[in-house]
């Protein structure tokens, strides 16, 4: 189990009970959880907004290591489903960025950091699956299609 939400909802609810928490209670809890769906229309202007504030999408064609990097891996990374071994630090990195841009968008600030989001005390489960929805979509919009 990788990638984005499992570190952000594992350290959720660790924090919530006051424990740490078990890779088997965050299944068992992302499972039960169902979280109010946003229309396509509103991803959509979500992720475009964010789009406007990335530099450019180069971050997304190449990860750190040098090696490429695909649209279908990072959304792969934002919804923990890796079927053909496509997680890496590139794509943890990436997905950070992408989750950046769209906490900028939603928000208005000039930065974000998705660990210093994820840990603000008012945060919800459901935002956090919200923004990973929102970062899956938009890999897939904007990542390399390769």
């Amino acid at each position: 189990m990788n990638g984005f939400a499992h570190d952000i909802v594992l350290r959720r609810q660790a924090r919530e009970r006051g424990e740490m928490a078990l890779a088997q209670d965050v299944e068992t809890y992302l499972t039960e959880v169902s979280a109010p769906v946003l229309s396509e229309q509103a991803v959509a202007a979500w992720i475009e907004q964010a789009r406007r504030l990335a530099p450019g999408i180069d971050w997304m064609v190449w990860g750190g290591s040098g090696m490429p990097l695909t649209g279908r891996a990072l959304a792969a990374h934002a919804e923990r489903t890796d079927t053909g071994g496509l997680l890496s630090i590139d794509t943890r990195l990436a997905v950070a960025d992408v989750i950046a841009l769209l906490v900028r968008a939603a928000t208005g600030a000039p930065y974000a950091y998705y660990e210093s989001w994820d840990a603000h005390p008012g945060r919800t489960v459901d935002q956090v699956l919200h923004v990973l929805a929102a970062a899956a979509a938009f890999a897939r919009r904007y990542g390399n299609p390769a």
